[in-house]
């Protein structure tokens, strides 16, 4: 039979035992408890954030395509009724016989395409060959001539040329920044050429370019 020691120091064997296992339960299964919770809670809170994500992505995306679209549908253009008129003298320098200019206006966009020639003064056939004396324009537009736009050389004068704001297809511009030129060349003569930034809108304007030999006097007017 066992002594009262025994049992005792037995039963208290058990109990730190017990008491152990409890502890080591109380230690482990709130960990596994909170792994498992938060694995679930952090998937779903990922998937909604990268939804939200995506959402607001979609909705920038889609707001700015809209808006540009918007603005390219609702783009301005060049005011009805509108016209730029541009004025200019040619007054020869020299004294000697002098021939007839080539003199050519027109217009370009901010990238240098050509818009529209507004206005070109040569001798049709056999001084065709010259055409390239005007030499900024025949770069832009490659010599293409707009016959409703052409015309006979003429002498010195004040002259005034006028832009209905079409482009080379007769389709009305948009508003925005264009630049002028008006470029003359002669037969034993001097080469002039002048330009103006200009901005087409709903508002008129007036503005007066600088002079360049035998070229003087030049201005452009947006007239609504």
């Amino acid at each position: 039979m066992a002594s009262p020691t025994s049992r005792y120091l037995h039963t208290a064997r058990r109990a730190k035992l017990a008491r152990s296992a409890l502890l080591g339960a109380l230690i482990v299964s709130p960990g596994l408890a909170c792994g498992n919770d938060d694995a679930a809670v952090f998937a779903s809170s990922t998937t909604v954030a990268a939804t939200d994500s995506a959402a607001a992505g979609s909705d920038t995306t889609a707001a700015a395509g809209t808006d540009t679209t918007a603005a390219a549908a609702s783009g301005a253009l060049f005011p009805t009724g509108a016209e730029l008129a541009v004025s200019f003298s040619f007054t020869p320098t020299s004294s000697d016989r002098v021939r007839n200019p080539y003199i050519a206006v027109w217009v370009e966009d901010t990238s240098g395409n050509l818009v529209k020639t507004i206005s070109l003064w040569y001798q049709s056939g056999k001084g065709d060959r010259w055409l390239s004396d005007l030499q900024q324009w025949a770069s832009t537009s490659g010599e293409a001539v707009d016959e409703s736009t052409s015309g006979a050389t003429r002498s010195a004068g004040d002259y005034t040329v006028a832009w209905d704001g079409t482009d080379a297809n007769g389709n009305p511009v948009a508003q925005g920044e264009y630049v002028l030129f008006i470029e003359a060349a002669r037969e034993h003569g001097p080469y002039e050429l002048i330009s103006q930034d200009i901005t087409i809108s709903d508002a008129g304007f007036d503005v007066t370019m600088a002079d360049n030999g035998e070229l003087t006097g030049a201005s452009a007017r947006l007239s609504l």
